[in-house]
């Protein structure tokens, strides 16, 4: 004979079986694959005190980004009314940490995050230095660099020396670059860029870009990141949609962005794309741009990624249709 005690207890145990059940129901619904980064942009003047950097890039760090970005010249070891003999003397000496590095190598490591800034750095072969922008990673040690290629004349005859090469970095989210400020102009860094793979372009500026900004994330069909002296920094997707931006009450942005993407064509693929739908629901995003006639597609499997989609669909991405197009050109020439 079963006691109440024991009946009610049994009913207890059964509810709380069932509550188990259906959260773990409602986990295998909720998509959670994917290639997810979480960017940040500190959009201050230049110049700024320490005290007042590490404040912003607390802040920051309250969203638990991936990678921080900071501005063109956010901090310097000179005063920019100094002369260019004690600008370069004052440089960092990367990759022997000067000032500026240590205290982005602190805060990287104290909150677990990549951090690029724009910053001088003294050009060890000679005089004049480097317009640079510096990833620092999750543990507070120097990545690497890129010299700004293309410095205005006015920096150049200041005793800014131009890089020479395009630089791609390789993180533990994805591959990055970087642009620094007037370098925003110049099409042929863009297009080695998009040539080495790069999925997030981090652009360091004292200029906001304007129209510039998405129009470059869709050519490259890449995710770009601003971070700029005043209002207008952003965070755009490959469509080339802004999905945050700064301004004067909120010079700190961050967004979640799926590098797990590919830009497609709706030319022979909308049937191919709303198969692939209706197999994989939420774990595949479809976004689109109808005046451009393009859709980004999103892998937020746990297991397969876009790739794999797009092969088991048969999908032709962006890039492949163009190239197929010049070819089926060449042959009605």
């Amino acid at each position: 004979m079963t006691m109440p005690y024991q009946s009610n207890l049994l009913r207890i145990v059964l509810f709380a079986i069932l509550i188990v059940g259906l959260a773990a129901i409602a986990r295998c619904e909720t998509p959670d694959g994917g290639r997810t980064v979480g960017v940040s942009c500190v959009c201050w003047p230049p110049d700024a005190s320490q005290e007042k950097m590490e404040e912003l890039i607390d802040l920051a760090a309250k969203d638990r980004p991936d990678i921080i970005l900071l501005t063109e010249g956010f901090m310097q070891n000179a005063p920019r009314s100094e002369l260019a003999e004690v600008k370069d003397a004052r440089a960092d000496p990367l990759p022997a940490p000067g000032p500026i590095t240590l205290f982005l190598s602190r805060k990287a490591k104290q909150h677990k995050t990549y951090i690029i800034a724009g910053y001088w750095r003294k050009n060890l072969e000679g005089p004049g230095r480097f317009n640079s922008a510096v990833l620092i990673d999750r543990k507070g040690e120097v990545a690497g660099w890129y010299d700004k290629m293309f410095p205005t004349d006015r920096e150049m005859e200041d005793g800014v020396k131009p890089g020479q090469k395009a630089v791609v970095f390789d993180t533990d989210f994805g591959r990055i670059s970087a642009m620094i400020c007037f370098d925003l102009n110049f099409p042929e860094l863009a297009a080695e860029y998009k040539e080495k793979g790069a999925e997030l372009l981090c652009f360091l500026s004292a200029f906001r870009g304007g129209k510039m900004v998405p129009s470059l994330a869709l050519k490259n069909r890449c995710f770009i990141a601003s971070a700029v002296w005043k209002e207008g920094g952003e965070i755009v997707d490959p469509l080339g949609r802004t999905l945050i931006e700064s301004n004067r009450n909120a010079p700190v942005i961050f967004s979640r962005i799926n590098l797990d993407c590919r830009v497609i064509h709706v030319d022979y693929n909308r049937d191919r794309v709303r198969r692939m739908k209706q197999k994989y629901g939420p774990l595949v995003k479809v976004d689109s741009a109808s005046r451009e006639a393009l859709f980004l597609i999103s892998s937020q499997h746990p297991e397969k990624s876009i790739d794999d989609m797009i092969r088991e669909f048969e999908i032709e991405d962006y890039d492949a249709y163009m190239d197929r197009s010049r070819r089926e050109r060449q042959k009605h020439q």
